[in-house]
């Protein structure tokens, strides 16, 4: 007879064993995207800082997935928005715009919060290296031209309203 007995707690369990395989394969999905995803908008945290008293809205990358994920891939980012990069120490960086279409600048921020040095990034697949001249602890992409238009220079304060620190 089918259906009782040890052939049956195997159907059961088979049974059991599918649907718990079915129910972690979305799920597993899930989150290589997210993990893949960090670049799109909304994927990171988020907070409100200012350079040489600029309010700029910055989305904060502080591991080596969110760093190397950067801004890679945006055709696009709001007015007076960002990304802080943060990293665990100062040290000299260099950033590139390997598969990012949207024309940047970076500026670099030494361990007391004072600008060393912005530049203008152009998109170039990846062929100019834009490194800090000093070590950096912080480095922030925005849109091209947003420190010119705001007149901020060398020495200009960061000022972050709580304490971040890259992993």
């Amino acid at each position: 007879m089918i259906g009782s007995g040890p052939d049956r707690a195997r159907s059961q369990h088979g049974a059991l064993f599918l649907l718990v395989r079915l129910t972690w394969v979305p799920v597993f999905a899930l989150a290589l995207l997210t993990h893949c995803d960090r670049n799109l908008p909304g994927a990171l945290p988020t907070m409100e800082i200012r350079i040489g008293g600029e309010p700029l809205t910055v989305e904060i990358a502080a591991d080596p997935d969110s760093r190397t994920a950067g801004l890679k891939g945006r055709e696009s980012m709001a007015p007076n928005h960002g990304m802080l990069f943060a990293f665990p120490e100062a040290q000299k960086v260099g950033f590139y715009m390997k598969d990012t279409p949207l024309p940047l600048d970076v500026a670099f921020f030494d361990d007391q919060g004072f600008l060393i040095e912005y530049f203008s990034m152009h998109p170039d697949d990846g062929k100019a290296i834009y490194t800090s001249p000093e070590p950096a602890i912080y480095a922030i992409e925005t849109n091209r031209g947003w420190f010119r238009e705001r007149g901020i220079q060398k020495y200009a304060q960061l000022q972050l309203p709580e304490p971040v620190r890259g992993r």
